[in-house]
């Protein structure tokens, strides 16, 4: 990666705040997709735009299921500014809940999550990333 880019880390699965990844997810609990990037130090400090989005498809009925950052504008996607506080750093965590009343209705289904930043502004560029399917518990 270079020091005008931005790249994905990866995409995983996890209990709500857990703290480490997790293959599965309890319907009765809320669960957290969370997509980790970098942005490149110049990139990052010139404070160009982002836009991260998530979609969570469920691969056993072909539906997807609502994940969103808390406090942003609309489910699955966050819009800003590299420097802003959703990426402070060059590194950014971004952190998509599901609710349980969702989980609830995909019970015993494999799951998998697709994610993407869009980045820059004269001359945009992007990065892409898929999780490990994971299923929700029956």
């Amino acid at each position: 990666m270079g020091p005008n880019d931005a790249q994905i880390v990866r995409v995983f699965s996890r209990g709500l705040k857990g703290t480490v990844a997790d293959l599965t997810l309890n319907p009765n609990a809320d669960g957290e997709v969370v997509l980790e990037a970098e942005a490149g130090e110049t990139l990052h400090d010139g404070g160009g735009d982002y836009l991260v989005t998530l979609v969570v498809r469920d691969l056993s009925d072909g539906t997807a299921i609502p994940a969103q950052v808390p406090n942003a504008s609309k489910p699955g996607e966050v819009k800003g500014r590299f420097r802003d506080p959703n990426w402070v750093d060059f590194p950014a965590s971004f952190g998509f809940v599901m609710n349980s009343a969702d989980l609830k209705n995909h019970r015993g289904h494999l799951v998998q999550a697709y994610g993407s930043v869009v980045y820059g502004n004269t001359k945009p560029g992007s990065t892409f990333a898929v999780s490990q399917t994971f299923q929700i518990l029956p």
